[in-house]
């Protein structure tokens, strides 16, 4: 999570003496481009960067009045390359002395994960996909099964000081940071498009994913479905397969062309699906439920105080122990249920919680009510 800050101070201070004498490196860290062109600079940077070099020396050919500018979006482009590769890289920044048409070139880099402990994150997932993924699943059936190993096995790590996804795998805690990587690097492995997103939630720095399942892209949070403290066994569905619009209230992020839109509500692809793969009817229908799209019809959504009333009063008539409904009034969503239950004659008591519902951009609140009744 505090890999952005990180990132951004680090390039902040490096980048504010740039252009200083030349820092010596160690032999064994040296690379020597001679007269390249940009795109063999961002490959020998994207190799040093797999090697986990922590020094690379270059000298740079170019047009002087461009070098500056060129040799930072080179830097920025080796970075972003590669998702896994740009969230392992903990800092980044150079120094450059240029003469002429020539510039010497220093990189530094900080990592979260050394290139031993990758190779470990790869082999360690493609041994859990063996054990989850089974044969003839499709990628709607894949994502669900990757979604909740990564929930039931990764802690958020609440001291906020393990960001990788090596950390989450064999600590069993990492930040959003990490299982954002985790995500990414499963997804990829099962032949999932994927893609890592930074911004916000709820004001602190954060990342999580972008999926495509059957063609389209859906926002994917594995963090927040990940219950905070952990307990154990337990999976939720509330930032799965959201779209832009849905996940826009608790999430900031700046658009950019690396990031597809999320435009095609989850819940109209599951409603189609059984009628063109009846063979997977069961788990579309099981989905569909798990992920609360029935909150979403009337019978089980309340748009106001009155049918607030209405939908208490018939499950008291029926004696429900149990009722949970979608609230449209969330900001008044405790004056409005004092009301409802003062109009009630035949309980004995009731209680009730609610939560944020993430899946309408509205203030809408989930609303689950236990009923008590006389003898």
């Amino acid at each position: 999570m505090n890999k952005i800050l990180n990132a951004s101070l680090a390039v902040a201070l490096l980048l504010a003496s740039a252009w200083g004498t030349v820092r010596a490196i160690s032999p064994y860290a040296e690379a020597a481009a001679g007269n390249s062109s940009q795109e063999q600079l961002r490959k020998q940077i994207v190799n040093g960067l797999n090697q986990r070099l922590s020094t690379l020396q270059v000298t740079y050919s170019g047009t002087a009045s461009t070098l500056k500018n060129t040799i930072k979006a080179t830097l920025d482009a080796a970075v972003a390359s590669d998702d896994y590769l740009h969230y392992i890289v903990k800092t980044y920044g150079y120094n450059a002395s240029i003469t002429g048409s020539k510039a010497t070139i220093t990189f530094k880099f900080t990592y979260w994960e050394t290139a031993a402990q990758t190779a470990n994150v790869k082999k360690k997932i493609a041994e859990a996909l063996r054990g989850i993924l089974k044969a003839g699943m499709n990628d709607h059936q894949k994502e669900k099964a990757i979604h909740d190993w990564i929930v039931t096995h990764l802690a958020y790590d609440r001291s906020l000081a393990s960001h990788s996804a090596y950390d989450g795998l064999f600590k069993g805690k990492t930040v959003c940071q990490g299982y954002a990587l985790v995500t990414y690097e499963m997804m990829k492995q099962a032949g999932i498009p994927v893609k890592i997103v930074e911004g916000t939630s709820r004001g602190i720095a954060h990342t999580w994913n972008l999926v495509q399942i059957g063609g389209k892209w859906y926002q994917l949070d594995t963090t927040w479905d990940d219950p905070v403290p952990d307990v154990a066994g337990r999976t939720s569905y509330d930032y799965y397969n959201l779209t832009d619009a849905q996940l826009k209230p608790d999430h900031k992020w700046k658009p950019q062309s690396a990031y597809p839109l999320a435009v095609t509500g989850y819940d109209s692809v599951l409603t189609t699906l059984p009628a063109k793969d009846a063979a997977r009817k069961t788990f579309y229908e099981q989905m569909y439920e798990k992920l609360g799209f029935l909150y979403l019809t009337d019978d089980y959504s309340a748009a106001n105080a009155d049918e607030l009333a209405n939908k208490i009063a018939t499950a008291a008539a029926l004696r429900l122990k149990e009722l949970t409904i979608r609230y449209e009034r969330g900001v008044t969503v405790r004056s409005d249920m004092k009301k409802a239950f003062n109009a009630q004659e035949d309980l004995a008591g009731f209680s009730y919680s609610y939560e944020d519902f993430p899946r309408t951009p509205e203030n809408d609140k989930l609303l689950r009510i236990k009923f008590k009744y006389d003898e």
